[in-house]
């Protein structure tokens, strides 16, 4: 009987160690099968400081719009081959082109839990007509009808040619409930003005830092980001911010030093189009800047070749007369010219009357000395100093004075400036971005103005009636005609000084993160950038 039960237990124990052994076997494949790591999924980026990131309260810049699409989505949308649906799956015009209708999904929502309805659209076109923004034109606006929950009719009161692209998908959607009590959106910074349908939401905004944290909205209709936090701060060296490690993308490098990275070798350095432009911006209150000669001889003095090479480090490509970057499908090259010659400026200074009166270096007009302040960005001195020098070549006097980007903006708002040296992006897509030249008659002050200029401005006729007719021209082969002839117009009277075009960069570890792409004509309306809100959907986490 003892032997009996020492076997037993032996063979009670084989079985206990083979189905232990067979636990730890399963649990070795299940484990197998796990993720190896729960670890959040965090991008960190530079960033300047732009603003809370409501729809009213974010910088006008085109960086500015970027933060708040994260947040805010439009009917339609961009990626890098063009026009896709987003909130609308599907739409139609009448043949007249006047009359639009959009069926939107039916599986959005804001991030409040709220169904986002065609009331919301209706609602957002109206309120946006009723509080101009610097980013929408609704001027050409008649009507916006609710067909059904999920269907909305927008019919227009002329044909207005870049509406899928400038106003179906540029208007951020904003949700009634919430904002129909707001009276002034510039002042609605509270955590109910970041309520959207977009892919994130703000979790923090810091005012004094300027750093963003942008949250994972896990039941976005469009699919479920692949990353889960955001984190944009302002980095005083981008490029050895993302060569430590403390940055995972890194765009605000200068050019030079993005190319380096790129043949370092450890990170991935993408170029995109260059829809960003420098140009001088003259006040029309400075009665001489109304003499077209002058304008020209300016052009002609300025070597736009030798300022690209020396100053940018041909981190940019000389500007275009005609204002059009020359890779844009509307370009002409049948404008005006003016090579680098300052014999040609000193001619027509001469036959403006603008000479060297009392001998004392420079030009004099209508009794009054030929020098003016030119303002600049802090990290333009360099560029503006070239110009200095070749305007004193030919008489006229530049004072530079350099500032920050904020202060510059809100000084060429105020129209208290004389000359400035500025820049934006938001530059390619559809030629309505010419409308920066026509005048508030024909705009009405609703039109998207980039680093919008105060004072006075230059007006003409002409541009205005052509540039009304283009914009209702459907025809692309006649409406090009019609921009053609824009440029012209641009490049005979010199509104601004085209003088380069910069090349845009990104550097980051594609070890962490990829799949950016740059946006076909920039996202909304033309901003030349990588951070299109779809790269946070398709993309690969590594």
């Amino acid at each position: 009987m003892r032997k009996d039960f020492r076997h037993f237990t032996a063979v009670l124990i084989i079985i206990l160690l083979s189905l232990s052994s067979m636990a730890c076997s399963t649990n070795t494949v299940q484990n197998q099968s796990q993720p190896k790591s729960t670890e959040e999924k965090v991008l960190r980026m530079d960033e300047e400081n732009l603003g809370y990131p409501s729809v009213y309260t974010v910088s006008s810049r085109g960086r500015g719009y970027l933060m708040m699409s994260f947040i805010f989505d439009t009917l339609t949308w961009k990626d890098e081959k063009g026009v896709i649906p987003l909130l609308a799956e599907k739409w139609e015009v009448t043949p007249d082109q006047k009359t639009w209708t959009f069926q939107l999904v039916k599986n959005a929502k804001f991030t409040d839990g709220r169904p986002l309805t065609a009331e919301d659209v209706k609602f957002s076109f109206d309120y946006i007509k009723q509080h101009p923004h610097p980013w929408v034109y609704l001027n050409m606006l008649d009507e916006v009808k609710v067909i059904d929950e999920y269907t909305i009719q927008i019919s227009l009161n002329q044909i207005y040619a870049p509406f899928i692209t400038d106003v179906a998908g540029n208007v951020p959607i904003i949700p009634k409930h919430i904002w129909q009590d707001i009276k002034e959106p510039q002042n609605f910074d509270t955590p109910e003005a970041v309520i959207g349908s977009g892919p994130f939401t703000l979790a923090s905004y810091d005012k004094t830092a300027g750093t963003y944290i942008y949250q994972a909205n896990k039941d976005y209709f469009y699919g479920e980001p692949v990353v889960d936090k955001l984190i944009f701060s302002l980095s005083q060296n981008p490029k050895e911010a993302l060569k430590k490690g403390e940055l995972d993308v890194a765009q605000r490098t200068k050019y030079g030093e993005a190319i380096q990275l790129q043949k370092e070798g450890k990170f991935k350095v993408i170029e995109g189009p260059g829809l960003w432009v420098g140009r001088m911006y003259f006040n029309f209150g400075v009665p001489e800047f109304n003499q077209r000669e002058l304008r020209q001889a300016l052009y002609y003095a300025i070597n736009r070749q030798e300022l690209v090479e020396k100053a940018s480090k041909n981190s940019a490509i000389a500007g275009n007369p005609g204002h059009i970057h020359p890779d844009s499908e509307w370009y002409s090259k049948d404008v005006k010219q003016y090579e680098f010659n300052s014999d040609k400026a000193k001619q027509l200074l001469d036959v403006a009357g603008m000479k060297d009166v009392n001998q004392d270096g420079t030009r004099d007009f209508l009794g009054k000395s030929m020098e003016y302040e030119f303002i600049v960005t802090d990290d333009r001195v360099n560029e503006a100093e070239m110009i200095k020098n070749y305007c004193s070549a030919v008489g006229i006097k530049i004072n530079v004075k350099a500032m920050d980007g904020q202060s510059l903006d809100s000084l060429m708002k105020e129209g208290k400036f004389q000359l400035a040296l500025n820049g934006h992006g938001s530059f390619g897509g559809d030629p309505v971005l010419l409308a920066r030249f026509a005048s508030e008659k024909v705009t009405q002050g609703s039109t998207p103005k980039i680093t919008t200029q105060g004072g006075k401005g230059w007006s003409n006729d002409e541009f205005d009636q052509l540039f009304t007719e283009q914009l209702r021209e459907n025809d692309h082969s006649k409406r090009y005609q019609k921009v053609a002839e824009l440029q012209k117009i641009i490049a005979e009277e010199l509104p601004t000084l085209t003088l380069y075009y910069k090349k845009i960069t990104f550097a980051y570890n594609q070890n962490k993160f990829d799949g950016w792409f740059f946006t076909k004509d920039g996202v909304a309306i033309a901003v030349p950038t990588t951070q299109n809100k779809l790269v946070y959907i398709k993309g690969q986490w590594k």
